[in-house]
Parts: C-alpha cells; structure tokens; sequence
C-alpha cells in the first residue's frame, strides 16, 4: 500500500505581515501532483492544517477545494488530523457527510478511535487518526484522572486505538506530538506552554506498522525507522534556511516493513540570510533581482542612513536586518533588545550605538544619569 504523508500546512500563516496564501496553493499543487505520480492510495495530512483556530476564509477555502479535488479526481483515500494549532471542531466539521468507506477526518478527541480499515493484495491496513488533544479534555473523555501530560493523552487515544484494530491488520497510526530525539526549529509552538513534559517516547508506537507524525517541521526519522515526521511543506523562520521541504511517499508491504521515498517541494520564494555590507548587497540585489523573503547581515561597523529602506527598495521582501556586531532589526518591530527594560540607561546606550556607531560620552553619559534620576523623583 502507498502513502502519502504531509503535515504541518499551516493555511494562513503570516510571515512578517506578508501572507502565504499564494506560496502555499503553490506547494498544494505540488502534493496534489505528486499524489497522482505516485499513485497512492492514502494521503494522511497529520495535523496543523491551519495556522490559527481562527483561520481566514481563503484559507478554508484553500483547503476545502484541495480535499475536493482529491475525492473528485483520485480514488486515493483521506486521513486527516486536527493539530495544536487547529480548532477540533473545525477541521472536523462536516464530518457526518464524510464517506465512511475513504475518509477518516478527526478534530476533538474521542474515546473510541474506530479506524479506517482498506485492502490491498496482503490483506487489510488499519488506519487510526489520533488528533492533538489537550491534558483537561483527555481526563473526561478517558475518565481518567492521572493523565498529566501529551504524551499520558497520546498513550490514552494509542490503547483506545489498538483496541479496535481488526485482527491480522497492518496499523498505520496519524498523530500530531514531540517524539523525544527530535529536531526543532523556532517556528513549532510548544505543546504544553506552562510545566510538565511535552516530548513522547518512540516506544509508545511499538504495535505501529508506521506512525504519520505532524507538530515538527523538519523532515526526520523519530527515534525509530517506522516513526517519522513529513515535515512543513514549507519554510516559516530563517532557522529553517537549510532545509529541504518535502512530502515522503511510504510504501508498505504486506510484512509490515516501510521503505520511503522523500518527493522535493519547490517553493514560490525562498528564504534566504544574505551577508555583506551594505553597497555590496545592493549591488548583489542589483545584478540578481529577487523576490525571496530575505534578511540580510550587514558587516558595516559604523552609522548608515535608513538601510532597511535601501535594501527594500532593491530586496522587495526584505523580512529582518541584522547589524553582525551590535543588535537586530525586524521589518516591523525596531530593534530586538536582550537588555532589561528596568536599566533605561542601557537601552539609551544601546540606541546611541545603534543610530551612530558611537557609545555615549562622559558628558552625555552624566547628562542621562541626572535627568532620570530627576524623572524618579518627580521633579520633572
């Protein structure tokens, strides 16, 4: 049986104010291409299909005509998950008119995790949906008071799913979690905000035949070589400047054993980190024109006169402007201070250094030490 396994779409992220709408149909085309090449007869999409739970229409729009599409023009079957950055009830919505007999679509947790079952030449695959689900809900829904943390809620919905895994099945599981060994980037949001543990063993899938996970954006085997992570379908932070975004393609023999084939994603604009100074990388920009989100390191030591405005005129999608030995500026949000906010005389400095190149003077340091000594005490 052939799998298609993508996850962590995010419709409708917003990546420095400039949408991704556009970008993501793009990488959609892409998938639904590569879903017909390799004539796969799942697409498991394993969470994180919106970036809010809130999404804008278009993007439930974008998602709704590519499940449309795959139902009116393959016969491939769908699994589908809500992730931590879905709302359950959305992305179930609908799901009484679901075909029982090709499409598994599931949002809130629910006790019985009934699977998908479908036929090959070997026999039967067991396909089970296991969605994000918070600490609190699984406690009521599994009547089960020491559930603590993701991982006691993916163990929960793994033995509510195994249950009902017809004899002599194949199992191939969805769920969206942090296995532990796992790689991260700066744009997954934690699955447990506040204490406790967020990251999952690998052993927990040990009945699995394989295991479509979603939460982490890099491509990467989970501890175990049946455990993997398709991956974004694109870039969301300049951390992931590296990567190559992909979908994996599984196939699984009638033993249960797994081989993968990762299918490359071309997307619409890169991300890119650009070095140099700031003549240097205007003139780059210059004789290469592009429209990739950029951010650009500037090696100048001293002052310079509004280089994000310069670099924008000729780098139109200029994100971030990083000075290499003093501090960063963000497209939209001034400059990004480690310093305390309670030392208002460090943050002048940093602002003299930053605006021309120079620290304060003794005079100018005096100056500063006076007046908010004066502002404390109200006498100004």
């Amino acid at each position: 049986m052939r799998i298609l396994h993508t996850a962590d779409w995010h419709l409708g992220r917003v990546f420095f104010q400039e949408s991704l709408l556009d970008d993501q149909a793009h990488l959609l085309e892409q998938v639904m291409r590569g879903l017909k090449e390799a004539d796969a007869d799942v697409l498991i999409i394993a969470g994180d299909i919106f970036d809010r739970p809130n999404p804008k229409r278009e993007a439930i729009a974008l998602f709704d005509d590519f499940l449309t599409q795959v139902y009116r023009d393959t016969d491939t079957a769908i699994v589908a998950i809500a992730g931590n950055h879905d709302a359950p009830e959305r992305v179930a919505f609908g799901r009484g008119l679901q075909d029982a007999k090709r499409v598994l679509i599931r949002g809130p947790l629910e006790f019985s995790s009934k699977p998908l079952v479908l036929e090959d030449k070997h026999g039967g695959v067991a396909f089970s949906a296991l969605p994000f689900g918070e600490v609190y809900s699984a406690r009521s829904i599994f009547n089960d008071q020491t559930i603590a943390e993701p991982s006691d809620v993916l163990i929960a919905q793994l033995r509510s799913a195994r249950a009902s895994v017809p004899a002599n099945c194949r199992w191939v599981v969805a769920a969206h979690a942090f296995v532990a060994g796992s790689t991260t980037t700066e744009s997954e949001r934690p699955l447990q905000l506040v204490g406790g543990v967020e990251t999952v063993s690998p052993a927990v899938f040990s009945d699995a035949h394989y295991v479509a996970l979603g939460h982490l954006h890099r491509p990467q085997q989970a501890g175990r070589k049946h455990v993997r992570y398709s991956g974004s379908c694109m870039a969301f932070d300049f951390d992931e400047v590296s990567q190559d975004k992909s979908f994996t393609v599984v196939e699984l023999d009638g033993d249960g054993e797994t081989s993968f084939e990762q299918i490359a994603l071309t997307p619409k604009r890169q991300i890119r980190v650009i070095d140099g100074s700031l003549q240097d990388l205007i003139a780059a920009g210059q004789t290469n024109p592009t429209t990739d989100f950029v951010k650009a390191r500037l090696s100048d030591e001293g002052a310079l006169v509004d280089p994000m405005g310069q670099l924008r005129s000729i780098y139109p999608n200029i994100m971030q402007l990083e000075r290499t030995h003093r501090l960063s500026l963000a497209a939209g949000g001034g400059m990004k201070l480690s310093r305390d906010i309670h030392e208002p005389e460090k943050l002048i400095a940093a602002f003299a250094m930053e605006v021309r190149g120079t620290g304060l003077s003794e005079a100018e340091d005096t100056q500063i030490l006076t007046t908010l000594a004066q502002l404390q005490a109200g006498d100004i």
